[in-house]
């Protein structure tokens, strides 16, 4: 898996900012559902992590420790003018899948988001066993499958190109890995 380690804690706050613009309810659960969604829906399409830190099995479904904390503290910087999502740093591929994945689940109803996070066969189902063993850091290999198989289609995405550009390079014309 690649890495692109955005602070799970500015991609939440992008994540809620989102859902306030557009009018979807929100709650600390549910943003970390969201948060859980466009991680595994970025590594599903790109193969690779979203954040810098991995979610974990809690008692309602995944959720990520860090960002929960700073959420809860009221520690979200929503004024932030250096948050990489907002200042064109992020590849517009990876906005693009967040904001869809937000506006496609953040419609669904809290319970029943979580309900579809936490059924039989997911990743969280399955790391927890059945909701058993909490506090277990979830295997990106598992979700990156489990939403391959059961939440992004590939064939069907057409947004942006997955376009990294190759540090120090200096020719004047744009090389992109």
């Amino acid at each position: 898996m690649r890495e692109i380690f955005f602070s799970s804690s500015k991609v939440l706050t992008y994540i809620i900012k989102r859902c306030y613009l557009k009018g979807y309810h929100i709650n600390q659960a549910k943003a970390q559902r969201l948060l859980y969604c466009s991680y595994g829906s970025v590594m599903a399409l790109f193969e690779m992590r979203l954040t810098d830190e991995r979610p974990i099995t809690w008692e309602a479904g995944p959720i990520f420790p860090r960002a929960l904390f700073d959420h809860m503290h009221h520690q979200l910087n929503f004024s932030d003018p250096q948050n990489p999502l907002e200042q064109n740093l992020c590849p517009p591929a990876i906005l693009y899948v967040i904001n869809q994945t937000v506006d496609n689940f953040a419609r669904m109803p809290s319970d029943q988001l979580t309900d579809f996070l936490t059924a039989p066969g997911t990743p969280w189902f399955i790391e927890s066993q059945q909701g058993e063993n909490l506090g277990v850091i979830m295997g990106d290999q598992l979700i990156h499958d489990y939403f391959l198989q059961n939440v992004v289609n590939p064939d069907a995405y057409h947004g942006p190109t997955m376009e990294i550009s190759i540090a120090g390079y200096t020719n004047t014309d744009n090389m992109w890995a």
